[in-house]
């Protein structure tokens, strides 16, 4: 008799012991990967990603003090035409196809979908992430993005590792630069395999992000209350190459 009370108490002291280690660490997780960037965080940063960047991932800004405030939406059409023709415009038979707001498609997909996979999430993280180093640009650096940069001519005329950078850029001013370039290639690199998908390829892309802000709670009642969107506009880019193998994958 005593044997048989002793085996369910281990038992439910072991489940109890695990309960608690996973949700220590699970808490230690949260607070690691909520907190400011430290050396530590940094070594831990691709298993955190990991772990909070799954199917269940979610935006942290939901919760104070910044809660989400606006809808953000990635935007882009291509052009269908060669690079040749369309460096031209329109004028000389370059085709471009319509613009399509890739954030509303993937949403369809996810709405009411606590677990939908993680893919029907990849413009709305582009987009917080791009937006964010767009602004870290100065007014100058801003506005030369809107340009097109195309036939291989480098994003802000120079490549961004040469001397010739260096000696043009402040250290801080490169290094903001070098994070938006990073930011608009993953942006870029989306868009491209996004138009083989949609069209089988296209040669140059174009991107608008847009914010449109919700109606302030004071406001709430104003059934004429209105807000003003707010855009970040890339100018026509070369779409990236990439291999069978990973477009299958992407797909």
């Amino acid at each position: 008799m005593r044997q048989q009370k002793t085996k369910p108490k281990l038992f439910t002291v072991l489940v109890l012991l695990i309960a608690s280690v996973a949700a220590l660490g699970h808490i230690g997780a949260t607070l690691a990967f909520t907190g400011p960037s430290t050396p530590i965080k940094s070594s831990l940063q691709p298993e955190l990603n990991k772990y909070f960047l799954g199917p269940l991932d979610q935006g942290w800004s939901l919760f104070a003090p910044g809660p989400y405030s606006q809808d953000e939406y990635f935007t882009m059409r291509v052009c269908l035409s060669s690079a040749e023709i369309c460096a031209k415009g329109s004028q000389h038979g370059a085709k471009f196809s319509e613009w399509r707001d890739v954030t509303a498609e993937e949403m369809e997909s996810r709405a009411g979908n606590m677990f939908a996979n993680r893919e029907t999430k990849q413009s709305k993280s582009i987009h917080g992430r791009l937006w964010s180093a767009a602004s870290d640009l100065t007014a100058d650096s801003r506005a030369e993005i809107s340009r097109p940069f195309i036939q291989g001519t480098p994003v802000f005329g120079v490549e961004l590792n040469s001397a010739e950078a260096r000696e043009k850029y402040s250290a801080t001013e490169l290094s903001n630069l070098r994070a938006y370039k990073r930011m608009e290639d993953t942006a870029v690199g989306f868009a491209s395999l996004y138009a083989i998908e949609q069209w089988g390829g296209a040669s140059m892309v174009e991107i608008k992000l847009r914010r449109e802000p919700i109606v302030p709670f004071a406001q709430r009642s104003d059934e004429n209350a209105t807000t003003k969107p707010r855009e970040t506009y890339i100018g026509w880019r070369d779409t990236k190459e990439f291999s069978q193998a990973a477009v299958s994958v992407w797909s």
